[in-house]
């Protein structure tokens, strides 16, 4: 795996990585994946105790598919339909109530 550049903002960082290259006749597929990392961990240190906790997460996203050929290489997007289709949905669960709110506000005026 190789790591390309990334950001990293306090305890979160987020960066892509490059997995195993996949051999398909004369092209070589290499999947890319965005890995998001975030923990936080917390120690107390007293007279008589000793405490810790933490935690964490990582994420990891598939981000695009690298073709590489003889005529060069390719970068092919993946694009995250159920983000979309959920960002439709959040979208129409504010829309709708305010329509219908306006309707019976007109309904009630006349």
């Amino acid at each position: 795996m190789d790591k390309k550049g990334g950001r990293q903002r306090g305890p979160a960082a987020s960066h892509l990585v490059e997995g195993q290259p996949i051999r398909v006749g004369a092209r070589e597929l290499v999947p890319v994946v965005r890995v998001t990392t975030h923990g936080q961990r917390r120690a107390h240190v007293g007279t008589n105790e000793l405490a810790g906790r933490g935690w964490g997460f990582v994420r990891l996203r598939p981000v695009a598919i690298l073709e590489r050929s003889a005529s060069g290489e390719r970068h092919i997007p993946i694009q995250d339909r159920t983000v979309q289709a959920l960002s439709g949905f959040l979208l129409a669960a504010f829309v709708i109530p305010l329509l219908l709110g306006v309707a019976v506000r007109l309904a009630r005026g006349r």
